[in-house]
């Protein structure tokens, strides 16, 4: 029976080790807009997420330029907002991605229970690719009405599932980063073999670790790629934007899965050599010969 308590608190600590993990990252990298700018804004300069941005902008302008019959020479406008991809366009993105934080922050907050898409509002793009052409001599570009060009990134069935565990991880995490650990030392403690306890904890550890890894795989390859519609960023785009986002996620897991494995290595190899040092003293004294009794000593 104790054998079993220590095995279910080892194992129940263990599967709570990536729940804390994922618990931080929604916090500190998701829903705090500090951490979200941090990892999005070095994207600008990335050509993937830049060509998908500029192009959608490019070409919405293009079609609203033709619509008003201001005729422009194939693919000028996709040149201009090529040509002029500097600290505007950073600045831009940025505030691009401001808005979009703060969308999937109320989306997952609204008690309405519906959920909505979510997406970048490129208005700023917008706006910034209007007055460089204006300026440029396409007077006409400079003379379009505001817009909201939303380009989608989430469905609105992927928000719906993240909103059920977002805030519920988010206010528990620190209760999730103390219960870990605590259930593991119980299970350690409790064990009558708590060398081999220790090794199962971080196997444990390490095994969690890697179940996450494939799951955030199979997000990333199998679902998100089906995910996108017509009216979103190309699929290379939004892989892009997905690996930035959860690079604190990959670090984190990479690390606990490598110090788990450590210290079940560190405790097995210990152990081990424990064994063998007691083995050899215990084998030293089998062959160690008898001192001749001395019967003057004794009297006899």
């Amino acid at each position: 029976m104790r054998k079993m308590i220590s095995a279910i608190l080892i194992a129940l600590g263990c599967l709570l080790a990536p729940l804390t993990l994922v618990a931080f990252w929604a916090a500190n990298e998701v829903a705090d807009s500090g951490g979200y700018l941090r990892n999005m804004t070095p994207l600008a300069h990335q050509p993937d997420v830049r060509d998908a941005v500029t192009g959608r902008v490019a070409d919405e302008i293009t079609l609203r330029l033709r619509e008003r019959g201001v005729a422009t020479e194939e693919g000028l406008v996709h040149n201009v907002v090529g040509d002029h991809v500097d600290d505007d366009f950073v600045t831009a993105w940025v505030e691009t991605n401001r808005l979009a934080h703060r969308r999937f922050v109320a989306a997952l907050s609204a008690d309405s229970g519906i959920p909505s898409d979510i997406g970048y509002d490129l208005a700023p793009m917008y706006e910034m690719v209007k007055h460089r052409l204006g300026s440029g001599g396409l007077k006409a570009a400079a003379l379009l009405p505001r817009t909201h060009l939303v380009v989608q990134v989430l469905p609105a069935s992927a928000v719906a599932r993240i909103d059920h565990i977002h805030d519920r991880l988010i206010s528990v995490r620190w209760v999730l980063a103390g219960m870990s650990p605590a259930l593991i030392a119980a299970g350690v403690l409790l064990a009558r073999d708590r060398c081999t306890a220790l090794i199962g904890a971080g196997i444990g550890v390490a095994g969690g670790m890697f179940t996450l890894a494939i799951a955030m795989s199979v997000l990333r390859n199998g679902y998100l790629p089906d995910s996108t519609g017509p009216g979103g960023l190309p699929v290379a785009a939004v892989l892009v934007i997905f690996d930035a986002l959860t690079a604190f996620l990959r670090n984190g897991l990479r690390v606990l899965f490598v110090l788990g494995l450590l210290m079940a290595g560190a405790v097995f190899v210990a152990r081990n050599g424990l064994i063998r040092y007691q083995a050899a003293i215990f084998e030293s004294r089998a062959h160690q010969p008898e001192e001749p009794t001395n019967d003057v000593a004794d009297g006899r």
